[in-house]
């Protein structure tokens, strides 16, 4: 399991983050009180069940949803430009009309003009690699030529192909096969071993998987945080009932 030092300081930092949908007698309360740190390098899994919160609040953490109340500090600059973003279904995320090597190229397009053709193609083929996929092979073919675990190992490419500071990752397994879910961990664990300083924010609600990738977990239950820790003190001595439920009906 792997673990990360957290002597120094957080990189992202949430408090007291309360979040509501909808208007007036129809506005429901979806996150209450939340805090949370996320440290360089680590990897924090944000677990629960079903409208638990989790999606809300990464997204708040990543500045692609705002608060109606708290705090959300980064120690860094603009961190919509210092994050990259792997969703669940990556045919979903990967435009049909373009080949690999467009898309994974995207991001440096739009915010690395300072880039040459060719550096901008030699960060491709290094992301495309780091993921495990051959360049030679990958980089003209479209998503359609794609399996679904080889189009998410391209959706992570895109992701890290900037450099970014925190990868969000939300739920990257759930919509693809057992066998192509050992590739995508394999990618993550590359992604760690290369980046080391690259915090990783996983919403998973695969149990199975959290254990062998993140360092800390966080539970949400109905939007409240039931506890947090590293992830051998959640999954092997959980003080809430909630994460005892959690961890049975996954048969850990």
């Amino acid at each position: 399991m792997p673990t990360t030092s957290m002597s120094h300081a957080p990189l992202l930092s949430v408090r007291n983050i309360d979040k509501s949908f909808g208007r007036r007698a129809d506005r429901r309360q979806v996150l209450f009180d939340v805090s949370a740190d996320v440290y360089p390098g680590e990897c924090l899994a944000v677990i629960g069940g079903s409208g638990s919160g989790k999606s809300t609040l990464t997204r708040i953490m990543l500045g692609l949803d705002t608060a109606d109340s708290g705090t959300v500090t980064y120690a860094g600059g603009d961190i919509r430009r210092e994050s990259g973003l792997v969703f669940q279904d990556p045919f979903s995320s990967l435009d049909p009309r373009w080949r690999v090597g467009r898309s994974v190229a995207e991001p440096l397009r739009i915010q690395r003009r300072d880039l040459s053709r060719d550096e901008i193609a030699a960060r491709v083929a290094a992301a495309l690699r780091t993921v495990g996929l051959d360049p030679a092979v990958f980089l003209g073919r479209y998503p359609i030529d794609l399996s679904g675990g080889q189009a998410q190992r391209v959706a992570i490419a895109r992701a890290i192909v900037n450099e970014p500071r925190v990868i969000l990752a939300d739920e990257p397994m759930s919509a693809i096969d057992v066998a192509a879910r050992i590739q995508i961990l394999d990618a993550f664990a590359a992604i760690r071993e290369t980046r080391r300083e690259t915090a990783l924010v996983m919403v998973s609600h695969d149990l199975g998987v959290v254990q062998h990738i993140a360092d800390r977990i966080l539970v949400l239950h109905d939007g409240r945080v039931e506890e947090c820790g590293p992830t051998y003190a959640v999954l092997g001595d959980p003080q809430s009932a909630y994460t005892r439920e959690l961890i049975a009906s996954a048969s850990l």
